[in-house]
């Protein structure tokens, strides 16, 4: 069974075939010593105004005459084309000085001042050129230069300590944060995907929300995993009693881990890194509540930042 062909490439078709078959009787009748005018007349006859003209056929007669039939084809040779201008280097250049003088520029302004189809452009920036149109990531807060340098000093003073002590210094780092949780979290679609069969009915969820009520949920964990996690009551507040009662909790769980996982440790100092409160001025008062036998086995290490930070 023949394949659907499309209304217009039927029509180039049966034309490219009336002419592949009327070349061929030139290329016959030619090689027989016919002239150009007695072959027009005879396939006049047979195909009517389908024929080429006269002057066709007196090109194709010219073109066939004195070569061996083994050798020729009846067929276009191929061509060069129009040379390619839209995407040659000088505009590729082009493009990129648009792009680097401005990151938000948009294809279509790029086409009309180069003269390009917007097609073209979009095929310099992503394939000539490399580029790639992303948004901008999303942090908490815009750091200072002078932030940023404290930031990469404590980095450096980390890495030294990680040099020196290996992954016992790991062991012994607890990093904290808060955050506001709701007291249903539904399940996401991509969290409902099943793998079913083709022909298997897809499964159905109802729409839900998560809960308008909240809890502030503190946690801390280390290399490991999950150390200690805290809820804030209901009518409560974060001051320095609250971080003694946290601190204190803290001390007992990571002993007791101490204990259980990591043998291999030889002192139980509990070093805290980044540690994001609403007051970092209530967590510093707060040390001078908590007992010297407490105060000694724990050491806050300066306000780390995240990673992306230092980008």
């Amino acid at each position: 069974m023949c394949a659907a062909i499309p209304v217009g490439e039927k029509m180039v078709s049966a034309r490219n075939d009336h002419l592949m078959k009327q070349r061929s009787v030139i290329e016959f009748l030619t090689a027989e010593g016919c002239s150009a005018v007695v072959i027009h007349k005879r396939m006049k006859a047979v195909y009517g105004d389908a024929c080429l003209t006269e002057g066709k056929f007196r090109k194709w007669a010219r073109f066939y005459r004195g070569e061996d039939p083994k050798e020729t084809t009846v067929r276009d040779c191929k061509r060069p084309g129009r040379p390619v201008s839209a995407t040659d280097t000088m505009h590729q250049q082009k493009v990129d000085e648009m792009i680097v003088a401005n990151r938000r520029v948009k294809q279509k302004d790029i086409a009309n001042a180069l003269d390009i189809s917007k097609e073209r452009v979009h095929h310099n920036i992503r394939v000539h050129l490399g580029y790639r149109k992303v948004s901008a990531r999303w942090v908490p807060r815009q750091l200072t230069v002078e932030v940023k340098a404290q930031r990469k000093t404590i980095c450096t003073q980390l890495l030294e300590r990680f040099t020196h002590d290996g992954e016992r210094f790991l062991q012994r780092i607890i990093t904290g944060d808060k955050s506001w949780v709701h007291h249903y979290d539904p399940e996401s679609k991509m969290q409902s995907m099943q793998y079913r069969h083709k022909n298997s009915p897809a499964p159905k969820k109802f729409k839900v929300v998560a809960s308008a009520r909240k809890v502030l949920l503190t946690i801390f964990w280390d290399m490991e995993g999950i150390v200690h996690i805290e809820f804030l009551e209901q009518g409560t507040t974060i001051n320095s009693e609250r971080y003694v009662s946290t601190l204190r909790a803290l001390k007992d769980d990571s002993d007791g881990f101490d204990r259980t996982k990591s043998k291999t440790l030889s002192s139980s100092t509990i070093m805290l890194g980044h540690t994001p409160v609403a007051k970092p001025s209530a967590l510093y008062s707060s040390w001078n509540f908590l007992p010297c036998q407490i105060r000694h086995t724990i050491l806050i290490w300066p306000r780390l930042t995240f990673s992306y930070f230092l980008c």
